[in-house]
């Protein structure tokens, strides 16, 4: 069983960013690792932790919003959007358990068979950094450049991982963030292109020895000179990316208002409490809110953004507790920067980061403290 949950979940990761259906569909990966998520509850079963506990009280929280708001005459067909934390809680549970137990040697394969086939989608394509043709913005096999974008930023964080955790050499890192941050640029996703650069900074940083640190801060800060230094003199024209980056401010997509953020204006009391849910949303502004804590705010309230919030600041802490200020930045930054400008609660690949390195943390722990419990044993840790 162990090696058939293994293989599915090896599968599930190297499939990441094949999109066969349009969005909001289920597409490969999410097939495998449902499959995964039921096999893995029933042989190793679900943690009970505070994280667990906030993810699986915003599904009811968000089913009880939707159901009722169809009770009173919605399209039921917006309850979807709740079942998608239902599936995230699941899968992120299951990938838990599973690295927690036997550690994420599986993903380091998935994870590279991914990066090629993004990396090879994208070149077979055809990329030119100074005229995207009559296309547009790259997509690779995605269905739009902002999962192309999401899908990059996570892939940063999963290779810094899986670099900590031993399981990939220095080499092959520096490998993956450069495909990572070539997938940015190739988007044109402004959130993923200005994540990408900062973090690979911080995240290739050596930790050999207080001269390797010296050399690399040297390096680092030689290196931002140089790049500024051709960009005024103009070694960037024509580049696509970095005139979408020149013009950031000027474009109106940019603003929070743009974005959706401000849609609960529009609701009472009760709404910003309870949310306004998907459905009402929508109508209010033409489309989803294009935001991870902003969507679940308005779609939820008060409420599913308390719960939501506080899976996402466990994973930051014990991340930080484990691995130190940079581990942390390196590893959760990353989606959560883009997800100010972007929703990425339904996106695959971040539930796979959230539950590996929460994993990983875990795991390191462990060496020192008492294992924490699951769901077998009825005690709940942080």
């Amino acid at each position: 069983m162990q090696k058939l949950n293994a293989f599915l979940l090896f599968l599930g990761a190297a499939l990441l960013p094949v999109y066969v259906f349009g969005s909001g569909g289920i597409q490969p990966t999410h097939m495998l690792l449902a499959a995964f998520a039921v096999l893995t509850f029933f042989s190793g079963g679900l943690p009970l932790t505070l994280w667990s506990l906030a993810l699986l009280a915003m599904f009811l929280h968000a089913f009880a919003v939707e159901s009722v708001y169809a009770m009173m005459g919605g399209e039921p067909r917006y309850l979807i959007n709740s079942v998608f934390f239902l599936f995230n809680f699941l899968v992120a549970g299951t990938i838990y358990t599973h690295v927690r137990r036997h550690g994420p040697a599986i993903l380091v394969p998935g994870i590279l068979i991914a990066t090629a086939i993004a990396l090879a989608t994208i070149v077979a394509g055809g990329v030119d950094l100074r005229d995207m043709g009559e296309g547009g913005r790259a997509t690779g096999t995605f269905n739009n450049p902002n999962q192309l974008g999401y899908f990059s930023v996570c892939l940063l964080s999963l290779a810094y991982l899986l670099y900590r955790d031993g399981r990939m050499g220095y080499l092959v890192t520096t490998a993956v963030l450069s495909v990572s941050l070539f997938l940015a640029i190739s988007s044109l996703s402004k959130a993923a292109m200005i994540t990408n650069f900062v973090v690979i900074v911080l995240a290739l940083k050596p930790a050999a020895s207080r001269n390797a640190l010296i050399g690399w801060s040297v390096a680092a800060l030689a290196g931002i000179m140089v790049v500024f230094r051709l960009y005024q003199n103009g070694a960037f024209d024509g580049f696509l990316f970095m005139e979408r980056l020149a013009n950031m401010a000027n474009e109106g997509d940019s603003s929070l208002e743009a974005r959706g953020y401000f849609a609960f204006l529009d609701g009472n009391i009760l709404q910003v409490l309870f949310g306004l849910g998907t459905q009402r949303v929508n109508e209010i502004i033409g489309h989803e809110v294009h935001s991870t804590l902003g969507s679940t705010f308005n779609n939820y309230g008060f409420i599913g953004l308390l719960f939501f919030s506080t899976a996402l600041a466990v994973w930051v802490m014990r991340l930080w507790r484990s691995y130190g200020f940079v581990g942390a930045f390196c590893m959760a930054a990353p989606a959560l920067l883009y997800g100010i400008t972007h929703n990425g609660t339904r996106f695959t690949i971040f539930w796979l980061l959230f539950a590996a390195s929460l994993a990983g943390s875990e795991r390191m722990r462990s060496q020192r403290e008492p294992r924490p419990a699951i769901i077998q044993n009825r005690s709940i840790s942080i």
